[in-house]
């Protein structure tokens, strides 16, 4: 950036304090150089390129509040200062600022604003805040300052996938690819809303031209994608691999922290954006509230935004002040705070998911840290030592998968909240359901629905016209084309249903009066089957090679329910057929499922936290003993 000394202020100490603030910047010792500029704006507050140079220099040293705030004030001074915005918009940017972002573009007359990449930052800002419609016609600005970047037409993918409008998303990532944006991991973003939309009738030629370009290494997708590919753990590792690779580039880490004191309470940080009304939190609330304080102190650092649910409020009373609203940090000032509160393991709760920041894993704050609960896979870094699961989802035979050491968790690595209320029982014609049919059930997210196993359950109804099937309506694109395809297959509309989305407690209360939850394969329920089986549903999945296809079979194995693992997909069909012809095997399971309910370990939080505590100890102790990761089987915490 070329710095400028400007004209205007006689030579009084100011102007030293700017001269001297811009050598400094050119020798890049950005603190004296901040001091220095600091005293410049004070002294001649009206000069806008002594705030831009000030802004420079806290952007150098990551002050990114200050270097926003010295931007906006060389704008407030200067209007056409692009670059201040350019400045302002970066450091908002980096602590997640989104509504200051969409306050900051609101303030200014962006149809003079030139530069697209600003616009596009504009309407990413406003689809973080929910503005999508708003957040759509800026970005079509974007799109008329530069009708050939890829960028743009990127993120309006991304809103309408927001909107739920995947077929509009998948033609916005099309146009992207053609104008030359990133091949591979557009056309990861094509092929899964293909899954979102339920639009199969490309989905074997675009699949087939994904992993070309990966043989070809173009590149690699999303991690979060490629789980809906039905990959092996190799090709998912390096999927992983690539991702980590840019994450982690350019991130230094901290010195190593000093030794733990021996015999102190072991200290435990969860870090994640979803620690409000979310699937996350209501599957780890009761974990964090039965921790022992007396070996542990258990910390939580949100970067995600404060919704005001109960769910939010029950983990801040659990915590105390130990809950750490981080949402306004950036990363090294977060990596900052979690050394400086001493943590022994750090725990990323989000993997490769929407809004993660796993940078901050990069900076190395904690001496272990452990991929956890949010992403069903290796996270493909060294920075992650280890990766909790369990003797179902991770058997050590499928180490080579994984980047991390595997720690098992004696039972199911999930954990689970016995807290979550059920709501007041309905009958069935309360949701619109026939009183006399067999109902099959699927509340699994529509992405997760595959040709093949749609095309299984529409077999399920036609050999047997006593059942219908219940589906939850992620989208209005699926449902229009699950039903185009039942029909294709004879299914008419009448043995469809569908179900909104609803508040936790009734949804649990609606899914005890169906018969059989169908899973889906290979992305298998996670929060939905130990909802549906803590709602005393039974459920059959399959069981396939990697993490995500193992989730279900994991939770049924733990609930003492393991001939509801299909090997493969035809005994699925005979096993799904025969439930629904034979009653009374239906109401066994259903009676055995209550018993695991209340003496099984699935649901046995006090068991579960101290089975995890033990699963840390252990993390610690070979730590502690100069030892690197290793693998450590599922052991049972001593009584």
């Amino acid at each position: 950036m070329t710095v400028l000394v400007p004209a205007g202020c006689a030579p009084t100490p100011p102007a030293d304090a700017l001269t001297l603030g811009l050598a400094y910047a050119h020798l890049e010792r950005w603190q004296e150089a901040a001091l220095a500029l600091q005293q410049a704006v004070e002294g001649c507050p009206q000069d806008a390129l002594a705030w831009l140079n000030l802004a420079r220099a806290h952007l150098k040293l990551s002050d990114y509040l200050p270097a926003a705030s010295a931007a906006r004030q060389a704008l407030a001074l200067d209007p056409g200062l692009e670059l201040a915005l350019t400045i302002a918009v970066h450091s908002l940017g980096q602590i997640n600022a989104a509504q200051e972002l969409a306050e900051l573009f609101g303030s200014i007359d962006m149809e003079a604003v030139r530069d697209p990449a600003l616009h596009i930052q504009y309407g990413n800002a406003l689809g973080r805040l929910g503005r999508y419609e708003e957040a759509i016609a800026v970005l079509l600005r974007a799109v008329a300052r530069d009708p050939g970047g890829a960028a743009a037409h990127r993120e309006l993918g991304i809103i309408f996938q927001f909107l739920k409008m995947p077929e509009e998303a998948r033609e916005c990532y099309r146009t992207a690819q053609a104008l030359g944006g990133a091949a591979v991991g557009l056309a990861s973003a094509v092929v899964f809303c293909s899954f979102e939309a339920s639009r199969w009738e490309d989905l074997t030629q675009d699949l087939s031209a994904l992993n070309q370009l990966v043989e070809q290494n173009a590149g690699q997708p999303m991690p979060f994608y490629s789980l809906t590919f039905d990959w092996s753990r190799e090709q998912l590792l390096a999927a992983a691999r690539a991702h980590a690779v840019g994450l982690f580039r350019g991130v230094t880490e901290l010195p190593p922290p000093p030794a733990r004191h021996p015999g102190s309470a072991i200290r435990v940080g969860y870090v994640s954006s979803d620690l409000h009304a979310h699937a996350t939190a209501y599957l780890i609330a009761e974990l964090l509230e039965c921790h022992d304080r007396d070996r542990f102190a258990v910390y939580a650092y949100s970067y995600g935004p404060d919704d005001g649910s109960p769910m939010r409020r029950r983990l801040k009373q659990a915590l105390g002040e130990r809950f750490v609203d981080a949402q306004a940090l950036s990363n090294p000032a977060l990596a900052a705070r979690i050394r400086a509160d001493g943590i022994d393991v750090l725990v990323d709760l989000k993997g490769y998911t929407l809004y993660a920041r796993n940078e901050l894993f990069g900076y190395r704050a904690a001496p272990l840290q452990v991929n956890y609960l949010g992403f069903p896979g290796t996270l493909g870094s060294g920075q992650y030592d280890y990766l909790i699961g369990d003797p179902v989802v991770t058997p050590l035979a499928h180490a080579d998968g994984y980047a991390e050491k595997i720690a098992q968790m004696p039972h199911c690595y999930q954990p689970n909240d016995r807290q979550r209320p059920i709501g007041t029982a309905h009958t069935r014609a309360q949701w619109g359901l026939p009183e006399d049919c067999f109902v099959y059930c699927c509340f699994n997210a529509n992405y997760k629905i595959t040709p093949e196993l749609f095309d299984c359950w529409c077999r399920l109804l036609h050999a047997n016209p006593a059942t219908v099937l219940w589906l939850i309506e992620t989208n209005a694109q699926a449902r229009r084309n699950l039903l185009a395809h039942a029909a294709g297959h004879g299914i008419c509309a009448e043995r469809i249903f569908w179900a909104p989305p609803l508040a936790l407690d009734q949804h649990l209360a609606r899914i005890a009066v169906a018969d059989l939850f169908l899973d889906t394969y290979p992305v298998t329920a996670h929060t939905t089957a130990s909802d549906a089986l803590w709602a005393g549903l039974p459920l059959l999945t399959l069981c396939g090679e990697t993490f995500v296809a193992r989730v279900a079979a994991s939770l049924l194995e733990a609930s003492g329910l393991p001939e509801l693992v299909a090997p493969d997909l035809a005994s699925y069909e005979r096993r799904a057929g025969e439930l629904a012809r034979q009653p009374q095997q239906l109401r066994a399971l259903r009676e055995r499922l209550a018993v695991a309910r209340e003496h099984g370990p699935l649901f046995d939080s006090a068991r579960y936290a101290r089975d995890f505590e033990h699963l840390l100890e252990r993390m610690v102790e070979r730590h502690e003993a100069g030892l690197p990761p290793a693998h450590l089987p599922a052991l049972q915490a001593p009584n």
